[in-house]
């Protein structure tokens, strides 16, 4: 293998590095944006304070 052919490979392999990292940090970054969003809706929810409430399923439906 000549020094030319090895110089490509090496470049494409840093592409294809460089291609799979910032990928990989788009997806981290939707991550959290979805986790801060879920965050906020589980703070906004009413808490319920009712111990009966839960308890009975209705199965006839």
């Amino acid at each position: 293998m000549d020094i030319q052919s090895a110089s490509m490979n090496m470049a494409q392999a840093n592409v294809r590095e460089e291609a799979a990292i910032r990928v990989g940090a788009m997806g981290l970054d939707a991550m959290k944006a979805q986790s801060a969003a879920l965050t906020k809706l589980m703070e906004s929810a009413p808490v319920v304070n009712d111990p009966n409430r839960g308890r009975n399923v209705d199965l006839i439906a």
